[in-house]
């Protein structure tokens, strides 16, 4: 499989054979407000990735952090007279709870940086010792002249950097380019104890230290969105090399191209946001899944309205050719041509346009195959896969409300008249319930001491 690094301006090879765990990084939220379109397409697009290496049986170790510290979380905090934590846990849940809607898989580790303090102040000592930091008054930054190759993923020497940026004046620092690892404490803001008084982390040395904490010094994917690769991940490779003097940080550098709202970037400044939340009142998770990885996922998503309608129409059509009765005939629809059209897509840098292109065909002919009376049990399987492997559950969305959850209580309630037709012996109304079940996305597991259990997931 390839994917395209941004920092080698080219594609790379993932070895889908490898019998080592592969570890991909993912940026998170700041969690000060709550998360918008933007936040919801750069997480379906890395999980997208995630299902499809797990499809090809490679072990993963998957790392998304929240930063739960920050400027604008501790502003928050004071026009709403509460605490950061507050603030945080708020919209955290609140992101949890959208993105698994749109049935983005939890990551494996997702680290708060308030509570991996402790790994940022060791990285910053051990850049001081080796004269890549130094510590004015409290505040500690980076050497950004000691570090030969800084501005590799950006493209840009630092002469062009200082022309282009707005610089933060800051007396104590020896260049206007070096970063902030770590800040004193100023006024109330909240703070930690360390060798150089009560303060708190800069941005970039958090994703650093969490990543090395839960996946070591070397990974094979970092990600995240185009508008973090400066400053961001131009200062993450540069402090996390300089920490360990063992490059690469990350084998491949991977970006999704950001929202457009009619041709302009979406940011709370200019009042343009539209919510996870928003999107999921008027369309299904699938539909949006679809809208979110219907084009190049490297480049901007100019978002409109109609394209989700479009897809929630797609997502209908797809869902009734799923549930068409088969033919039960020796004569049998071979989906193995749209299925390797499917895996080449995808292994083609993650070209989910293609795939849904074969998934699209394969519905075609699933149809046209169904009107002549073959049998088309296997590829409706084939077909079902297939969109499962891009997150898209065509059972979960309810056709009477897109939007609504399956109620525990009902849920429960067949349960129990399912166990019961069990204990009757009532084989196939049993069965009846399980399909019932299984249709709105709900699994049942029968353990071997005689209960069941369920889940949605």
């Amino acid at each position: 499989m390839k994917i395209f690094d941004t920092l080698e301006n080219k594609t790379k090879d993932i070895d889908l054979n490898s019998t080592n765990t592969f570890k991909i990084y993912v940026c998170g939220i700041t969690p000060y407000s709550e998360s918008h379109i933007g936040h919801a397409m750069s997480a379906v697009i890395f999980d997208t990735l995630r299902r499809y290496l797990m499809s090809q049986e490679l072990k993963l170790n998957f790392v998304q952090n929240f930063t739960d510290i920050d400027d604008k979380l501790i502003n928050a905090a004071k026009d709403n007279n509460t605490t950061i934590n507050e603030i945080s846990n708020k919209y955290i849940s609140k992101h949890v709870k959208s993105l698994n809607q749109l049935n983005v898989m939890a990551p494996d580790h997702a680290p708060k940086a308030t509570e991996e303090i402790k790994e940022m102040i060791n990285m910053i000592e051990t850049l001081i010792s080796k004269g890549m930091a130094y510590e004015v008054n409290g505040d500690c930054f980076f050497r950004v002249n000691k570090f030969d190759t800084y501005g590799k993923l950006s493209k840009r020497n630092i002469e062009e950097m200082i022309a282009g940026a707005r610089i933060e004046i800051n007396e104590n620092k020896e260049h206007p380019m070096d970063f902030a690892l770590w800040k004193s404490q100023i006024s109330d803001e909240p703070g930690w104890e360390s060798v150089w008084g009560i303060g708190r982390p800069g941005w970039h040395i958090e994703c650093s230290a969490m990543s090395m904490k839960y996946l070591g010094k070397n990974i094979d994917i970092h990600g995240g969105g185009r508008d973090l690769i400066f400053p961001h991940h131009e200062n993450e490779i540069a402090q996390s090399e300089a920490f360990t003097e063992n490059p690469p940080f990350s084998n491949i550098w991977m970006h999704n191209g950001l929202i457009n709202l009619k041709s302009e970037k979406m940011s709370k400044s200019l009042g343009n946001i539209i919510t996870i939340g928003d999107l999921l009142k008027k369309h299904s998770p699938s539909a949006i899944r679809m809208s979110f990885i219907n084009g190049n996922y490297k480049n901007p998503l100019e978002f409109d309205e109609s394209l989700l309608v479009a897809n929630d129409k797609a997502i209908q059509r797809l869902k009734k050719t799923i549930n068409l009765k088969s033919a039960n005939n020796i004569n049998e629809l071979n989906s193995d041509n749209f299925v390797n059209k499917f895996h080449s897509s995808m292994q083609l840098d993650l070209n989910t346009s293609m795939a849904l292109g074969s998934i699209f065909e394969m519905a075609k002919a699933i149809n046209q195959s169904h009107l002549k009376k073959i049998n088309i049990k296997n590829s409706q399987k084939d077909l079902e896969r297939l969109l499962n492997i891009l997150g898209i559950n065509i059972r979960a969305d309810d056709d009477s409300d897109t939007n609504s959850k399956n109620d525990s209580q009902e849920i429960i309630n067949l349960v129990n008249l399912r166990n019961q037709y069990r204990k009757e012996k009532q084989y196939d109304k049993a069965d009846e319930i399980r399909d019932k079940l299984l249709s709105k996305g709900i699994t049942i597991y029968d353990s071997s001491d005689g209960t069941t259990k369920w889940s949605s997931e």
